[in-house]
């Protein structure tokens, strides 16, 4: 499909007016640089054009509450900044957002209420400032190695890189 089209069948999926659609689905293409690729088919896109499309489809009828997996996977650092933005204006006018994501700092910046999972347990849940309140210290990151107990990340990396610089005992 080209994104008119996809973004037309969704909305229509929503009960939107093929002209309304057509209409929010052009402008908000516009908004996110992709006016000349509105007619183009999607199979041709680079992962950040398929992503901007696939967000522009999840928030075209106006919902109430979004699920969003890696939104900003695959996105430009401009485009980063826009779609965060529009998280913040959203959350403002009263959406919920949920948000899952391993880029903890992102998840830090951007989250009213965390909730931690380790092996489908929940090991925190609350703002990040109440997370620190709980006696830890750091980066979500941080908060999240303490909480899980994985300490052994330098010690991976630096292996990783030792093995890259070896010789092949076969040589």
């Amino acid at each position: 499909l080209t994104a008119r089209e996809y973004l037309t069948f969704v909305g229509e999926l929503y009960g939107l007016k093929r002209s309304d659609v057509d209409y929010k689905a052009e402008k908000l293409m516009a908004l996110l640089g992709l006016e000349k690729a509105y007619d183009s088919r999607i199979a041709t896109f680079s992962k950040g054009m398929k992503q901007k499309v696939l967000l522009i489809s999840s928030m075209l009828h106006d919902p109430d509450i979004l699920f969003l997996d890696e939104p900003l996977s695959g996105l430009d650092a401009n485009s980063v900044m826009v779609v965060k933005e529009i998280f913040a204006s959203l959350a403002a006018r009263g959406k919920t957002i949920f948000y899952s994501s391993h880029i903890m700092d992102v998840v830090e910046k951007i989250s009213s209420r965390i909730v931690l999972i380790d092996g489908g347990d929940i090991v925190a849940d609350g703002s990040f400032a109440e997370l620190k309140e709980k006696g830890r210290e750091g980066t979500l990151e941080d908060i999240f190695n303490q909480l899980t107990g994985f300490d052994k990340y330098r010690d991976i990396a630096g292996e990783f890189v030792a093995v890259m610089q070896e010789d092949s005992p076969h040589d």
